[in-house]
């Protein structure tokens, strides 16, 4: 994407140049919510029991517990002991339908995550890594590092070999976050290359079974996808804050584990895990995924024992928010001051304040337990590992006729005295759909508007799909949603200091059938100063998303959600998938909001170009005048066969009026085959009107034309 002047045939596009590295000029809900009907979906579940010491207990009978979701026992479909290598039933006698063997439910991964830790804390995570590993066997039992710094990044990806993973964490006990990055960046490369080849497929040998190898090989290739699809999704993941940093880093780490079956455990390190209020939502929605993946935390602190109380703090808010709501409560006159204001958010906040409680809750949800209050780990850790290797899995079909959204508690009940049972604590009913995809408690909302026989349109935006790639078994769509922020609702934020939007957005695409094959969603929350407010108001929320599919019809159908103002909107839209080519093709043509400059970018989706990133916008009213652009942004595919270089044909018309045309050569093509171009035209040899501007691609004999039609104002 190289500088270009070109020259044109008519005065008055005489100044015209094209460049890449140009910055472009930025040109109700209260529906009876519909329900969603679904086959019913197996619930697994990992359970330990303990006696009211502690002491873990292994010789539970099937007729001795009782699972009950919502208050309604379940039938169980079966119930099995699971001790190292071996799977059997509970008790002899007992019934369990046969199962496809997968070598990867004999697998049992331990993710261990750390989050902001200080010098004296990684030396306690380095410590507690060697002493797990000192009680755990190598065959069949693999260990990853992770850490949570801004983003998500891999240190070890999955391996049994316990001095890679030691020798890991050594070199990383002084890195910041650029040599976090530096190193999840090699990981990713080496997972890469594991991903180059297809899946290794089990082959039956005379002896009557897949050699180890084959197994070996099989379970290797997984391990590195899950991890590579991983960091994908975490690159791609916007980072507001830290809580939501925090979750969205877990989320992507729990998503990415589900495509496996086994034990899945991550051992999460954290000093001081805090969940607000402001994200309790997607806090609930992490829990909820990780029971459905089968996903158990187990949390440690590693302050060790403190002479202080970590719920010190939160008394001290709490105090102070009890003597402000009885001064209120008192009837006092004149001016109300802001802490009296404040007190029962303050009260609450303090609720809130103390880490272990963010802690014990995540572990005590998902089937785990906490470390913490204690310089003895060893004994627990070893327990942990004990709980990994042992435990007993359960699974049962839910009576679920209607998906809800609703939460579906979880408990079991065992017939014998002082016996607890460790599991989820349950999950949101959502339904599954076409391919695997989940649903998430936030989307519900926005599918049920989607489904509503009265279309909200409460929020303004704009959505659609645009053609890029078609050289493939499938044609490369990047779907784009905008809005604009002025129609966004700002809450004003418990510090005095900064407002909030909190919006949600979820668009599908309907197959001929009325399947849901392709699905996409944003949980969005964004702080801003109160001073900044006015000039933010002036921006766009801008989401795009990428996806392949088949030749056909398709409907594009997109909600958001302002949540502040509890106002939805819906669009819909048909899209025309047509036949793969390996012919020469182009892209649709877009408007370009701007271009963010990346450094040593890696080719993520259809708007990345080398250096850097094209922001799009639906809007086609482009503002003229000296000192303005009009930017536009396209993609050509050249054909391979053929040797002739492309040349680019410009024609423009006002009104219908032909104005004159130019010609250039483009630049090569990138490592993956196509031309990423963006046009950048002077904005004041355009006279207020309506314009087309006809982009047409000759190679050899063969031409492709796109065009764009735009206002200026």
């Amino acid at each position: 994407m190289k500088r270009l002047l070109l020259p044109f045939t008519v005065p008055l596009l005489a100044a015209f140049s094209f460049a890449a590295q140009g910055q472009p000029q930025q040109a109700s809900s209260d529906q009876t919510p519909t329900t969603i009907r679904s086959t019913a979906q197996e619930v697994l579940l990992d359970m330990v029991f303990r006696d009211k010491k502690g002491r873990t207990i292994r010789d539970v009978r099937p007729q001795e517990i009782h699972v009950l979701e919502d208050g309604v026992e379940q039938n169980l479909t079966s119930f099995r002991l699971v001790e190292g290598n071996t799977t059997k039933p509970a008790a002899p006698g007992t019934e369990t339908a046969s199962v496809d063997v997968d070598p990867m439910r004999e697998i049992r991964l331990v993710t261990l995550v750390f989050e902001g830790l200080d010098v004296e804390e990684k030396r306690f995570f380095r410590q507690a890594l060697e002493d797990i590993l000192n009680t755990a066997p190598e065959q069949n039992l693999y260990f990853s590092i992770l850490t949570v710094d801004q983003k998500l990044h891999v240190i070890q990806p999955f391996t049994a070999d316990h001095a890679a993973l030691l020798k890991s964490v050594d070199r990383s006990m002084m890195w910041s976050f650029v040599q976090y990055s530096n190193q999840s960046n090699e990981v990713k490369q080496s997972l890469q290359q594991t991903l180059s080849g297809d899946e290794p497929q089990l082959q039956s040998s005379p002896t009557g079974g897949a050699s180890q190898s084959q197994v070996q090989s099989l379970v290797n290739w997984r391990m590195a996808k899950i991890q590579y699809d991983m960091l994908q999704a975490a690159e791609s993941a916007d980072r507001e804050y830290n809580a939501r940093a925090t979750i969205d880093a877990l989320l992507t780490l729990v998503r990415a584990q589900s495509q496996l079956p086994g034990r899945k455990v991550v051992l999460y390190f954290n000093p001081w895990l805090f969940i607000s209020e402001t994200v309790k939502e997607q806090y609930n929605n992490l829990i909820s995924t990780a029971n459905r993946s089968n996903v158990s935390f187990y949390t440690v602190d590693p302050k060790g024992l403190v002479t202080w109380s970590q719920g010190s703090a939160g008394r001290d808010w709490l105090n102070g928010a009890t003597g402000e709501i009885r001064s209120e409560q008192k009837g006092g006159v004149g001016k109300v001051s802001t802490q009296e204001a404040r007190a029962t958010e303050t009260a609450e906040e303090a609720l809130r304040a103390n880490p272990l409680l963010w802690l014990r809750d995540l572990a005590q949800q998902t089937g785990g337990t906490t470390i913490a209050e204690t310089n003895d780990w060893k004994a627990p850790l070893r327990t942990v590992m004990e709980e990994v290797q042992t435990y007993y899995e359960a699974s049962y079909a839910p009576h679920i006729t209607l998906y809800d959204g609703k939460f579906r508690k979880i408990s079991v009940r065992v017939d014998r005295p002082d016996v607890v049972a460790h599991t989820s604590s349950g999950y949101f009913a959502l339904p599954q759909l076409k391919g695997g995809q989940q649903m998430y408690a936030y989307e519900l909302p926005l599918l049920n508007s989607l489904n509503a026989a009265s279309v909200p349109s409460d929020v303004a935006f704009q959505v659609a799909a645009e053609r890029f790639n078609d050289h493939g078994p499938k044609v490369e769509y990047m779907v784009t949603l905008e809005a604009p922020l002025k129609e966004m609702t700002f809450a004003a934020q418990s510090d005095q200091k900064t407002s909030m939007i909190e919006a949600a957005l979820l668009a599908i695409l309907r197959n001929s059938k009325g399947e849901i094959v392709e699905k996409f969603s944003k949980d969005v929350g964004v702080q801003v100063a109160l001073d900044k407010i006015d000039a933010y108001k002036e921006g766009h929320l801008v989401q795009t998303f990428r996806t392949e599919l088949s030749p056909g019809t398709y409907t594009l159908e997109a909600a958001l959600m302002d949540r502040n103002g509890k106002k939805i909107g819906v669009k819909k839209s048909t899209v025309t998938v047509p036949e793969p080519s390996n012919n020469l093709s182009m892209s649709d043509v877009v408007v370009v909001r701007r271009t963010d400059a990346l450094k040593d970018n890696q080719i993520l989706d259809a708007f990345y170009f080398p250096g850097g990133k094209v922001v799009p916008t639906l809007a086609h009213a482009l503002k003229g005048g000296p000192g303005n652009i009009l930017p536009f942004y396209f993609a050509v595919y050249p054909d391979h066969a053929v040797k002739d270089a492309p040349r680019l044909t410009m024609s423009f018309y006002k009104e219908g009026q032909y104005l004159g045309a130019a010609e250039a050569p483009l630049p090569e093509a990138q490592r993956d085959g196509r031309i990423p171009y963006i046009a950048n035209l002077p904005a004041d040899k355009f006279t207020p009107g309506a314009y087309e501007i006809h982009m047409g691609v000759t190679q050899g004999r063969s031409k492709v034309e796109r065009m764009v039609v735009f206002q200026v104002e």
